[in-house]
C-alpha cells in the first residue's frame, strides 16, 4: 500500500459542481475529484505493457466414434459370447459363436451333388460336366460361408468399445447387434458445445480427470451440426491411458483452447478501472493529485484489463 494525500481547492470543487448533468468533459482534461478515500490510503501500480492470453475449459466426450457394429447373421441361437466392454483383441479372436445346425443338411445335401457332378466331370471330360460341377461347388461354398458367419471372430487388431447383453442359449434374430469394434489407437475427442472457438488444424490441450494435460489438434471442424472431432498427438493417447486409466472407457474430459491472445498490450489491474454512466475510467497521480481519467476499455485477463486508449506507459493508477 502507498499512502496518497489528495489536494483539493475550492476552485476544483466549483468546477465538479458547474460540471454535473452537462457533457462527459474531454478525455485529455483531468480533473481533481473528491473521494471518500481522500486523506487515506490507496493502491498504486504502473500502466505496463503485457504479452496476454485467455483460456476457456470446453466439456467434451472421449470415445472412438468410427466403431464398426458386428451383427448376428441369421435367427439363431448364441452358443458363445465371450467378450465384454474394453477388451483388446487380435484378428481372428473368437467373439460369439451362433447354432449352425440348420445349415447341417442343406451342406451335406450340396457336398453329396457337388461330388456327384465332380465324378461325372472326370468320366466324360466335357465343357459342361466341368461348368456343372462348378456351380455346385460354388453352391457349396455359399453354404460353408454362412456357417462360418456363425463364428464371429475380430477383423483387426481392435478394442471393443459396446456390448450387448447375450448369453448362451438366448434365441436372437439377423441384424440383431453384438457389439462395436473399433481400432485400437482410434479414440477421438469430441465437442457438442461452444464449437465456435474451433478451427481445423489448431491445437488443444486436453484434460482427463485429475491428470495432466495432454495435446491434440481439431481433426474435423464441425460443419454445424456435427460435432468438433479432436485427436490426441502421437503418443499422447498411451500416455493418457497410462496417467489416467482407460480414457475411452471413462467416456469423458475437457478441452482447453485459447480464445484470446494479444501481444504488448497495456494493461493496468483490473480494480483500477471504474465506471460511471457507462463511461470507463481510472484515477492516476498528477502534480501531487489524485486525478479521473477517461479511458476506453477492453478485455479483462486474468485480473488485469486491456486498456485502449487514456493511458500511456509508466502512467500511476491508483484504487
Amino acid at each position: 500500500m502507498k499512502k496518497i494525500t489528495t489536494t483539493f481547492t475550492l476552485a476544483a470543487a466549483l468546477l465538479l459542481a458547474g460540471g454535473c448533468g452537462g457533457s462527459a468533459p474531454d478525455a485529455d482534461i483531468k480533473i481533481p475529484i473528491l473521494d471518500a478515500k481522500a486523506g487515506g490510503s490507496f493502491t498504486t501500480a504502473k500502466a505496463e505493457r503485457y504479452d496476454v492470453e485467455n483460456y476457456t475449459t470446453v466439456g467434451a466426450s472421449v470415445g472412438y466414434i468410427y466403431a464398426e457394429t458386428l451383427t448376428v447373421p441369421g435367427d439363431t441361437n448364441v452358443l458363445e459370447y465371450n467378450v465384454k466392454k474394453g477388451d483388446k483383441l487380435s484378428a481372428g479372436d473368437v467373439i460369439a459363436v451362433f447354432d449352425s445346425s440348420a445349415y447341417d443338411y442343406e451342406y451335406r445335401n450340396q457336398a453329396i451333388l457337388a461330388d456327384n457332378a465332380y465324378s461325372r466331370w472326370q468320366s466324360s471330360g466335357s465343357e459342361i460336366a466341368r461348368l456343372e460341377y462348378e456351380q455346385e461347388a460354388k453352391r457349396l461354398e455359399l453354404i460353408q460361408y454362412r456357417i462360418d458367419q456363425c463364428t464371429v471372430k475380430a477383423p483387426y487388431d481392435c478394442v471393443v468399445s459396446e456390448v450387448e447383453r447375450m448369453k448362451a442359449g438366448e434365441t436372437v434374430t439377423a441384424g440383431q447387434k453384438i457389439c462395436s469394434v473399433a481400432k485400437k489407437d482410434e479414440v477421438y475427442v469430441t465437442v457438442n458445445e461452444s464449437k465456435d472457438l474451433f478451427a481445423f488444424g489448431m491445437p488443444v490441450a486436453l484434460k482427463f480427470g485429475t491428470s495432466g494435460t495432454f495435446t491434440g489438434r481439431v481433426a474435423m471442424e464441425s460443419d454445424g451440426r456435427s460435432a468438433v472431432v479432436i485427436r490426441l498427438d502421437d503418443g499422447e493417447l498411451e500416455r493418457a491411458d497410462a496417467e489416467a486409466g482407460s480414457i475411452a472407457s471413462a467416456g469423458w474430459g475437457s478441452v482447453i483452447v485459447t480464445d484470446y491472445r494479444d501481444y504488448n498490450v497495456l494493461c493496468v489491474p483490473s480494480k483500477a478501472v471504474m465506471q460511471y454512466s457507462g463511461e470507463s475510467y481510472c484515477y492516476i497521480e498528477d502534480g501531487g493529485e489524485r486525478v479521473r481519467v477517461p479511458v476506453e476499455a477492453g478485455r479483462e485477463i486474468n485480473d488485469l484489463t486491456v486498456i485502449l486508449s487514456g493511458l500511456t506507459d509508466g502512467d500511476v493508477v491508483s484504487y
